[in-house]
């Protein structure tokens, strides 16, 4: 049973790839961003989740501002689906006429000069970071992504392949701390999802718009032992299905080198810098954010505050 499940599973994914890979993107867009402005009308917690969570990031705006950057954000959340879609047929000469990677580029740059570990590519659920991805691997930097696996084989199967087309090599997230560890110290770059909520086991406490906020803690592990170059990226959707990649450069020397600063000062210092930055991008693209995750989920102890209501 639980094999013909995975097969109607697998099927039925293809099948709606297959059919919404003929439509132009816009219409993609439009479809997923309706179905989004659908799942809010019908789930108003939801909906509650997202203007709570836009104001505790901009507690100075207004709830006409943060009402419109939601429906803005619709359209992103759509688009980020409607490019998952066409992954597999962007190319390079694609990426070169759509995207601008100037930043990326000079990071990547520099890194292939210099050598050494790989570096720590820090991005999140801001803008089509599918596509992100896909960008590195095009331009001849293969990353090595760090993501939750599928519950059904077949589709996990199918999915890993499709991020793995341009080069790519996907990390499972489940006990994946080793393999990024290994994967840096072997010179390739490690990418990783890290704007999510956390239990507090696996959690760094630092401050996220001014709360506190779970954080993982893998990438200041990782980063100290190996003193791996951190990047912290995003891709900016910037009108007529153009995009910019942003890419800060986080020099943690400092942090590295602080022989009075105890392991886990270190650990939330260096978490801290790489939110700060992070942020900074969200700040720039505030539409492309993923404002339906409960970010602030897990307190720290002694914090007894409902931040969701």
């Amino acid at each position: 049973m639980k094999t013909i499940v995975d097969v109607l599973v697998y099927l039925s994914v293809r099948g709606l790839f297959a059919v919404l890979g003929v439509l132009p993107q816009w219409v993609r867009v439009a479809l997923f961003a309706n179905l989004f402005r659908l799942a809010l009308l019908v789930m108003p917690k939801l909906k509650r989740t997202c203007l709570q969570n836009l104001e505790l990031a901009f507690p100075e705006r207004d709830e006409g501002w943060r009402r419109e950057i939601l429906r803005k954000n619709m359209n992103e959340m759509g688009r980020l689906l409607a490019d998952t879609v066409r992954l597999a047929t962007i190319d390079l000469a694609w990426i070169q006429a759509h995207m601008n990677f100037q930043q990326i580029e000079s990071c990547t740059g520099r890194l292939k000069a210099l050598g050494g570990p790989g570096a720590l590519i820090i991005t999140g659920h801001l803008g089509s970071f599918e596509l992100l991805g896909h960008t590195c691997g095009l331009i001849d930097y293969p990353i090595a992504p760090v993501a939750r696996k599928f519950g059904s084989p077949l589709l996990d199967k199918w999915w890993t392949g499709l991020r793995e087309i341009s080069g790519n090599r996907i990390i499972d997230r489940k006990g994946g701390y080793k393999a990024m560890l290994a994967a840096v110290l072997q010179g390739t770059p490690v990418a990783v999802l890290f704007d999510q909520n956390v239990t507090s086991k696996h959690a760094v406490f630092v401050d996220w718009f001014g709360t506190q906020a779970a954080t993982t803690k893998a990438i200041a592990l990782i980063a100290i032992k190996t003193r791996a170059p951190i990047f912290v990226t995003s891709l900016r959707y910037v009108g007529g299905d153009r995009y910019e990649v942003d890419a800060l450069d986080c020099d943690c020397t400092d942090i590295y080198e602080d022989s009075q600063a105890s392991y886990e000062e270190k650990v939330r210092i260096l978490t801290q810098r790489i939110s700060d930055l992070y942020c900074q991008l969200i700040v720039k693209f505030p539409e492309g954010w993923f404002w339906l995750h409960r970010r602030w989920k897990t307190r720290p102890e002694g914090d007894k505050r409902a931040i969701y209501s």
